[in-house]
């Protein structure tokens, strides 16, 4: 999700939703897992390498309980069972496949699914067992804490964050940034509120995790450094209170900087106005229905075609009277607040127009939008040349053409003989006006409707009026099943034209929120942000210095960015290879793209060798936090709605990423002597 340069809404990933849960936690007992069950193994061995006569205090710092060793055995003889499923090639997880056709061609996100095949079940509980295993002390830890430490701890950090006054220093380079950004350039009206709002989050951002990494790695190095940590643990404290009420006192100074960066942020757009064009555009809060994107033409095996692009986020279908190709957004279900208390549903989309000719000065291009449901199938063309869909049923289309002539002469009192053409009246129909009431009911009856001719321009926001009695048709007797409840499907009528669309361009409109309320629910993404930031940084500074904790946990953080590049070296199938590969294209002068000869014993052996580095590099993916998760600058900079079903899922995840932190946290402060 970003701002794209022409400042659309790219949807290469959908927000986590509640339904993705089940998935979600089975990858995190997966992942989470896999690294437990390593610590789990590494502690055990580290306490047995202590010996019988050493004090009491290094035992109680390694102690293992009996509970441990045998979640550990549990954990093995599954692990063991899933590398048997492997190698024998059975139970593969085919709902989520590891690898993609063309790695190298755009693909949506999708997070993991729930899966009950042999292997990744047998990942799942061996990663249970061991998170049980490494958890087990953590757990009993956790009911010794008392509030009123913790808030004592936390209290403390607070105050040192606040005297230390660099968050402060960080908030006053912030009050430039926070002008409208036609001070500082000249940019179309309609964009005004998109460059603000992205120049805004893009410094908010750096303005906060920046003081975060800082105050966060060098606070426990520093109490250790100074022995003030000497003090506190001579008190009656968990060592566990000391590393958790830190995160929770720079969390609260933090937050409180967010807050008032927020608060000051929206003071100042709301008293510098927005452009009408601005506010036209995107200063709303839409809430859009989505669906899935298709493409159909004669060929079943249709996907889009690709101009070219390097980023081809968008597939085209050429514009031409004769041509079959179409863009089809499917719907599966109908919200019921979609059609509540309306005689219409609103349809909202943004194209890319790639010209293959100069065209009509000052003339977009023309589209055809065809809204059906399930109960009116369309077939494409078999004929070459011929670019008009058919009914599956001719005798119903005769019948709408024949009754939509009727009602339109008796609306207008015309005779039985005088001629009227339907798609002519309905394409200037309103909603509210008597042929909108025909259209509505005729709608419903028959599942059908179509715009002819409606112009577009490159990268415009358009919207056209769907009748309701289409969702009522869709509706009626629908189930669950194989078709989609509504389908829109749209072609590019001019000739010389292709018209690029992405899943994320078209989207019924269910209602629109308060701008102000999506811009404050933004800031709760960039909260979560902060708390990964915190946590990274406060766990690995209990057993490293201050700058080494700083850099790993900004390295960590930093890493979320290049995760698509990161997952693309982890995949193994890229073109140009892993490292060995492109060590031999090199040596022997070859091109990127030359393919490794598989008889030969040298390429095979660098092939090995890159199938291990992409197994070490998913180990490593597997550690880094999902920050584009967090990201919702493009809904509030392009007009949409933040739900508050993903700010829950925000949560749930953070929650999720530190808790395996906080254990090793855990760990770490148990095994080190910081206290004479």
């Amino acid at each position: 999700m970003g701002l794209s340069l022409f400042g659309l809404l790219i949807l290469d990933r959908d927000p986590y939703f509640l339904s993705d849960l089940p998935g979600l936690v089975q990858a995190w007992a997966i992942d989470a897992g896999g690294f437990g069950m390593i610590g789990l193994l590494v502690y055990i061995l580290y306490a047995l390498t202590i010996p019988a006569a050493q004090a009491e205090s290094a035992k109680y710092r390694a102690g293992v309980t009996s509970f441990m060793l045998i979640m550990a055995v549990l954990a093995l003889l599954v692990y063991a069972l899933y590398l048997a499923m492997m190698f024998t090639g059975r139970g593969y997880d085919y709902t989520n496949p590891k690898f993609y056709v063309d790695p190298n061609a755009f693909t949506k996100y999708v997070p993991h699914k729930l899966s009950f095949h042999g292997q990744p079940l047998a990942l799942t509980i061996g990663g249970l067992l061991a998170l049980l295993g490494i958890g087990q002390p953590f757990a009993a830890n956790m009911l010794k804490i008392r509030g009123r430490r913790l808030w004592a701890v936390a209290k403390l950090s607070f105050k040192e964050a606040i005297r230390s006054k660099l968050l402060w220093v960080f908030l006053i380079f912030l009050l430039p940034i926070l002008f409208p950004a036609r001070l500082y350039s000249n940019i179309k009206p309609e964009n005004e509120l998109r460059s603000t709002i992205a120049i805004s989050t893009f410094f908010m951002n750096i303005l906060l995790l920046a003081p975060a990494l800082i105050l966060a790695s060098f606070g426990l190095p520093r109490d250790i450094k100074d022995q003030n940590i000497f003090t506190v643990l001579t008190k009656p404290v968990e060592r566990f209170e000391i590393v958790f009420g830190r995160f929770l006192g720079y969390v609260g100074v933090l937050t409180i900087g967010l807050v008032l960066m927020t608060v000051v942020g929206w003071l100042f757009l709301w008293t510098a106005g927005v452009d009408e064009k601005a506010a036209e555009e995107t200063y709303k809060a839409r809430v859009p229905v989505r669906g899935g994107l298709k493409f159909q033409s004669r060929k079943t095996d249709f996907e889009g075609t690709n101009v070219g692009r390097e980023f081809d986020y968008r597939r085209y279908v050429a514009g031409d009277p004769s041509s079959p190709q179409r863009a089809i957004w499917t719907f599966n279900s109908i919200p019921s607040g979609l059609t509540a208390g309306r005689d219409y549903v609103p349809c909202e989309f943004t194209f890319d127009i790639f010209r293959m000719t100069k065209g009509v000065e000052n003339r977009g291009v023309d589209l055809i939008i065809r809204v059906t449901t399930w109960q009116n199938i369309q077939l494409p063309p078999t004929e070459p040349r011929d670019g008009s869909w058919k009914w599956e049923n001719p005798d119903k289309e005769a019948e709408y053409q024949e009754e939509a002539k009727a009602k339109l002469r008796k609306l207008r009192g015309l005779g039985a003989t005088d001629d009227v053409n339907p798609a002519t009246v309905f394409r200037f129909a309103e909603p509210g006006s008597p042929e909108w009431d025909v259209l509505n009911e005729l709608t419903e009856k028959y599942g059908f409707y179509e715009i002819v001719g409606k112009e577009i321009f490159d990268y415009h926001p358009e919207s056209v009026n769907i009748p309701v009695g289409i969702f009522k048709n869709a509706s009626s007797g629908f189930k669950t099943n194989d078709l989609p409840a509504v389908s829109i499907a749209v072609k590019c009528q001019t000739g010389g034209q292709m018209l690029g669309v992405a899943e994320g361009d078209l989207y019924l409109l269910e209602g629109e929120r308060l701008f102000v309320e999506s811009y404050f629910r933004a800031a709760f993404g960039l909260w979560c942000r902060l708390c990964i930031v915190v946590g990274i940084s406060v766990v690995l500074s209990t057993y490293l210095a201050a700058v080494i904790a700083l850099l790993g946990a900004a390295a960590q953080y930093l890493a979320g960015y290049a995760i698509d590049h990161i997952s693309d070296m982890a995949s193994g199938n890229s073109f140009a290879g892993g490292p060995g590969r492109a060590l031999v294209s090199l040596i022997r002068a070859e091109t990127a793209t030359a393919q490794p000869d598989p008889k030969s014993s040298v390429d095979k052996a660098f092939m090995f060798g890159d199938g291990v580095f992409s197994w070490l590099v998913r180990r490593v993916a597997n550690m880094v936090p999902d920050v584009y998760s967090y990201s919702w600058t493009g809904y509030v900079s392009e007009g949409f709605n933040v739900p508050l079903e993903c700010m829950v899922m925000n949560l749930i995840t953070t929650i999720g990423y530190l808790l395996p932190w906080f254990i090793l946290s855990f760990y770490l402060m148990r095994s080190r002597e910081v206290a004479a």
